[in-house]
């Protein structure tokens, strides 16, 4: 409610301040401490706070505003109106100075999480979620507790309103996912959807709550893959149009406020001019995954090998927030435990499924099977996993080079789990893939009723895809009318 008035104001200070009392009929309507914003006249107005003043209830007016427009022993017309929030200036690194009688409203501690708002000419200008610090000014004893904006806001006074957020959410349950994401950060819960995580002087971020393992599994093991996990930035590599649009929809999931950026990554083997080539990758890139690349690396071809060379470059979605480098790495080791401690099949599956599209490739002679490529660091870590999905594989250590094989006879007694997330998200080795098990004895045997030796019908029999007499049974059917799709589909 807006009120109007005739006052005279008077010398506050030795300062200049000005003040000036609220009319004894008025005064029910305000309260010791209560932020009000005044005006003066059409150009001059100010927030301030209600005082005792002589034993009245009275405003002070700012000293440069009394000299400015010679206020002293004037009678004016003021307008007030009681405001929620407080007003405050914005120092030079941010910095904003919570008033007592607010940190004793709102019960406010150091490192709680609050909402706050900033607000010039009745618009909101910034809203944020920031971590509640306390200090001592040099010339003063007491603690203060401060908050930081943005610095663009510096050399601002503003209305700002704010709003304690809580640790707890608000249905009371924290879903266990998270409760293991939450250890040793200090957070606050936005909405029941929501919660915002804050760590040292890193950059906080906004993550989803609704997390679940067999949710990410998949994609978890891509990261493992091909995403960093030591630095000071975030990052995952795609390699095809289907990766990078999964790939970014998982990450805009988990991190509510993502902000990616997109590079390109690409061996320029046919020294196409610089220009149109960034046009022509940024126009592809822009149709295929809707995005907009921000930066572009251009090699020059090393070697003579182009087998690996990708006509579209290699997507990197990159964000420079540390503290998701850490959210992803714990996410990433309590996804692992869950696989290892619970010896969950679907589980250990769906990573490995992940992890082979980025490490993973189909083999480059006429065999059928599927080979990991690793490092020293990771290969035990692999190896436990895939003990995990029960499928027979074989490893390989020696001169620094690290890989897991599994063979051609694996994949088909698993393929009722593996035909939708083998080389899902990559086309090019899916199909690659499927030549190679095209000329398998086992599956010539199943699709085509080609002849095959003993020892394969010995395991289609033992795996029951034929009986014994070497009819194919219900399973192998199955199987055959699998495989045939998925060559249909793949022009195999």
């Amino acid at each position: 409610m807006k009120i109007k008035f005739v006052s005279h104001i008077k010398k506050g200070n030795k300062s200049g301040t000005g003040v000036f009392y609220i009319p004894k009929n008025k005064i029910d309507l305000f309260g010791l401490g209560d932020w009000v914003n005044v005006r003066l006249s059409k150009n001059v107005s100010f927030f301030s706070k209600i005082i005792f003043y002589s034993h009245r209830l009275g405003i002070y007016v700012p000293k440069n505003l009394v000299k400015t427009h010679k206020l002293i022993n004037k009678e004016v017309e003021i307008q007030m109106k009681k405001i929620k929030g407080f007003y405050a200036p914005v120092a030079s690194d941010g910095r904003v100075y919570l008033p007592c009688d607010i940190v004793k409203t709102e019960s406010l501690h150091q490192n709680d999480i609050i909402s706050i708002k900033a607000i010039e000419n009745n618009k909101v200008i910034q809203e944020k979620y920031v971590k509640i610090y306390m200090t001592t000014r040099p010339k003063r004893r007491q603690r203060e507790f401060i908050c930081y904006l943005d610095k663009v806001l510096y050399n601002k006074t503003l209305l700002f309103q704010i709003k304690k957020l809580s640790s707890v959410p608000r249905n009371g349950k924290i879903n266990p996912v998270i409760a293991k994401l939450l250890q040793d950060i200090y957070y606050a819960f936005i909405d029941k959807d929501s919660v915002i995580i804050f760590k040292g002087n890193k950059v906080p971020a906004i993550i989803d709550t609704n997390l679940k393992y067999s949710d990410l599994a998949f994609y978890l093991g891509a990261y493992f893959a091909d995403g960093t996990k030591k630095g000071n930035s975030w990052a995952i590599c795609a390699s095809a149009f289907e990766q990078a649009r999964y790939y970014l929809k998982i990450h805009n999931f988990l991190i509510k406020d993502s902000k990616p950026e997109f590079t390109i990554s690409y061996t320029n083997i046919y020294n196409i001019e610089e220009n149109k080539l960034k046009k022509d990758l940024a126009e592809i890139w822009q149709k295929e995954v809707g995005i907009k690349i921000n930066k572009f690396r251009i090699r020059k071809p090393s070697g003579k090998s182009i087998s690996k060379w990708n006509k579209y470059g290699t997507l990197v979605i990159r964000e420079h927030r540390q503290i998701l480098l850490d959210f992803y790495n714990v996410l990433l080791k309590s996804s692992i435990n869950e696989i290892l401690s619970k010896e969950d099949k679907k589980l250990a599956l769906d990573f490995i499924c992940g992890v082979m599209e980025g490490d993973g490739c189909a083999s480059a002679t006429e065999r059928g099977h599927i080979t990991i490529f690793t490092n020293k660091e990771d290969i035990c870590i692999l190896e436990n996993i895939l003990k995990r999905t029960y499928m027979k594989f074989k490893a390989t250590k020696k001169e620094n080079k690290y890989s897991l094989r599994i063979g051609t006879l694996e994949i088909l007694r698993n393929f009722h789990l593996l035909k939708e997330k083998i080389f899902i998200l990559y086309p090019k080795r899916k199909k690659a893939l499927f030549e190679r098990l095209k000329t398998v004895g086992a599956i010539k045997f199943l699709i085509g009723n080609h002849g095959s030796t003993n020892w394969v019908k010995s395991w289609l029999r033992n795996n029951g895809f034929v009986d014994k007499n070497y009819e194919i049974t219900k399973n192998g059917l199955d199987l055959s009318n699998n495989l045939l799709n998925e060559m249909t589909k793949l022009g195999v």
